[in-house]
């Protein structure tokens, strides 16, 4: 029985084998996941791109005093390549549900994803006229 033992030195070829298509096997069912996380990085980052965006022209707006003439609209295309910003305010003679004494910021970011698809994320803030 001990020399038994001692003849078996190491893997077989075949049990090498048998491992490494286990691993393989592995390593693929992974595959998805990784695309998965790699695409929502890039829409996580195109998304956040979009706030910054947003937020630089809230912050533009709210430190104006008035807007002439009312709604006042902007459309600005091809910021960073893929974003075009709309920016609109609007006070209760030009729209009903608007409270008085206040005008209502509205932005909106619109780009196409690297997969085609147009996203769109939209900001409402108000303002003490």
């Amino acid at each position: 029985m001990l020399k038994r033992l001692q003849d078996k030195k190491g893997l077989s070829l075949l049990e090498v084998l048998v491992a490494m298509l286990i691993l393989a096997f592995g390593i693929l069912g992974l595959a998805p996941m990784i695309v998965t996380a790699m695409f929502s990085n890039s829409y996580s980052d195109e998304v956040t791109k979009a706030n910054v965006i947003a937020q630089d022209k809230i912050e533009f707006m709210k430190n104006l005093v008035s807007f002439s003439p009312l709604p006042w609209i902007e459309v600005t295309n091809n910021l960073n390549g893929i974003f075009t910003r709309t920016s609109r305010v609007d006070v209760d003679t030009t729209d009903a549900s608007v409270p008085s004494g206040v005008s209502r910021i509205q932005i909106t970011v619109n780009w196409t994803d690297k997969a085609g698809i147009t996203r769109t994320v939209n900001y409402y803030t108000y303002k003490m006229r």
